[in-house]
């Protein structure tokens, strides 16, 4: 490999690295945003509207083809008013439990609408999970509807929730960001001395060369000035006798 094929490798190479830098560096941005704590127990982390959950439990493991289980990640969309008033039977949604079945803590349940009805002027839903020989779950008001299911990542899921831990976080996401950030430091540091040296020598070699020439002219000239000196004082002395 010559020295110009190793160049065109080389900033190849750069530019990789750059985009899978700044691609990583957008991913831990939009991961912490999504991640960060909420201030509401009923919130769902989200960016423009779009979230994504864990899988808790298997109550959705069923045979329709949106449904999901404990290693899927689901992707939800964040309603408003007019969003709720347009949701019907089939639909998934998520709401907020006190009590999660099965696991006894608070938490988020998404399941599907089996049922809407109207109760003394408000909306009612009945949700159930997919889950074969799955309970109906207590009636909400179409209000505590806060998502509805658009999507899954298959098989995502506990990979999300080790990443979502210190340790996983740390080694899958800041490690990398970090190594990143030294590799560019090195790269960054070689191109300065690279530079430097270049200036240097360019430095150097003007130096050397160019005063030699001038040097030499002007003992030539101050040779020649004493050998008029010389000449015109010998025909002075010449005139003079």
């Amino acid at each position: 490999m010559n020295q110009e094929q190793i160049k065109k490798v080389t900033k190849i190479l750069k530019i990789v690295l750059n985009v899978f830098f700044y691609s990583v560096i957008v991913l831990l941005v939009l991961f912490s945003f999504a991640n960060m704590k909420l201030k509401q127990r009923d919130d769902i982390a989200n960016l423009s509207g779009r979230g994504f959950l864990t899988v808790l439990t298997d109550s959705m493991d069923g045979d329709e083809e949106d449904s999901f289980t404990p290693k899927d990640v689901i992707f939800v969309r964040l309603l408003d008013d007019e969003s709720r008033d347009a949701l019907e039977v089939g639909d998934i949604v998520t709401y907020f439990s006190m009590e999660i079945p099965g696991l006894g803590v608070q938490g988020f349940i998404t399941h599907r609408i089996i049922e809407r009805f109207t109760l003394e002027g408000e909306t009612f839903l009945v949700t159930q999970g997919d889950k074969e020989n799955a309970i109906p779950d207590d009636p909400i008001n179409i209000k505590d509807a806060i998502a509805v299911y658009t999507g899954k990542w298959e098989g995502a899921g506990n990979a999300l929730k080790y990443l979502q831990t210190p340790t996983g976080f740390a080694l899958f996401v800041i490690l990398p960001v970090a190594i990143i950030l030294i590799v560019e430091a090195v790269f960054l540091v070689r191109n300065i001395i690279i530079v430097n040296n270049q200036k240097l020598t360019e430095k150097i070699q003007s130096s050397t060369s160019t005063p030699a020439f001038d040097v030499e002219a002007e003992k030539e000239r101050i040779r020649q000035q004493i050998l008029e000196e010389m000449k015109k004082q010998e025909e002075d002395n010449k005139t003079k006798s």
